[in-house]
């Protein structure tokens, strides 16, 4: 497979998917999030693959959604107020969720290669692969309610509990390697240049395990956190995202859409983020 925007290789049981724009930071569009697709659709039948690494070129694992307005249709819901009918919205909620579902259960274990930033829909493709091993450079975080955009990842939830959940959703700030370690986040921080060898020894080991049992065990583990839950927490999430989408910014809440049409991008995200800088977030 050859695409633009994933880079796809498999050696030795093992398939490496990179997200590949490294000058945006690996922000995920359109384009990206359909060869991210059709990507795992052909390592899911693939016998030969045991292990799925996902990782990103250049400084960072992803930022998350492009937030541009140029070809992001599908990765992000249209801005607040937008006149559109809920079934519509609804779908596309779902689709989005159901990306993310996928991975999770996607009978082969998979594995998070992360360094640099890790944010909004990077941070959800993180966490929704069974294991994270990050360099020491690494920032995780969901600013998503800054913007005015819902979270739509419940297994934070799960892995957090309800206080850490609130806490990363509402202030939208990030964590470090080591806080994200502490916290359960992730599974190990290793050194920036020990990264990829230690994420290849790991997968390796796993890779000598018969794959029916890799499937059985993971299977069975997703279903026992599904059953306490999770299952629901998806739909939900994405009814939810369609009740924030259909909302009106009141006279005080910082429109980003509106800063973002007015005056570009840069200067949304700088007027988004320069409050929360000055608490440290």
């Amino acid at each position: 497979m050859e695409f633009q925007h994933i880079l796809y290789e498999k050696a030795n049981n093992i398939g490496w998917v990179t997200l590949n724009r490294p000058d945006q930071l690996n922000a995920i569009n359109d384009a990206m999030l359909a060869e991210l697709d059709k990507t795992f659709a052909a390592i899911e039948p693939d016998l030969d693959i045991k292990v799925v690494v996902v990782r990103g070129a250049g400084k960072a694992f992803s930022v998350g959604q492009d937030l541009s307005a140029q070809g992001t249709a599908e990765v992000l819901l249209p801005p607040p107020g937008t006149a559109l009918p809920y079934k519509t919205l609804l779908t596309n909620a779902r689709r989005q969720t159901r990306r993310l579902e996928y991975i999770f259960n996607i009978a082969k274990p998979t594995i998070a290669q992360v360094h640099g930033y890790c944010t909004g829909l990077g941070f959800y493709l993180a966490l929704a692969c069974d294991i994270t091993i990050a360099s020491e450079d690494a920032l995780f975080g969901d600013p998503a309610l800054r913007s005015g955009i819902l979270p739509q990842m419940p297994l934070l939830l799960w892995l957090l509990g309800i206080k850490r959940a609130k806490e990363i959703f509402f202030s939208g700030r990030y964590l470090t390697a080591r806080e994200a370690e502490e916290w359960g986040l992730i599974n190990q921080v290793v050194p920036l240049a020990k990264l990829e060898s230690e994420v290849k020894n790991l997968a390796e080991g796993i890779s000598l395990v018969h794959s029916d049992a890799l499937a059985i065990t993971k299977d069975t583990l997703n279903a026992a956190i599904e059953s306490r839950g999770l299952g629901g927490a998806w739909r939900f999430t994405d009814s939810m995202a369609v009740a924030m989408q259909r909302r009106q910014p009141g006279p005080d809440d910082f429109d980003f859409f509106k800063v973002r049409e007015q005056k570009g991008l840069e200067q949304a995200l700088k007027q988004r983020d320069v409050p929360y800088k000055k608490l440290n977030f």
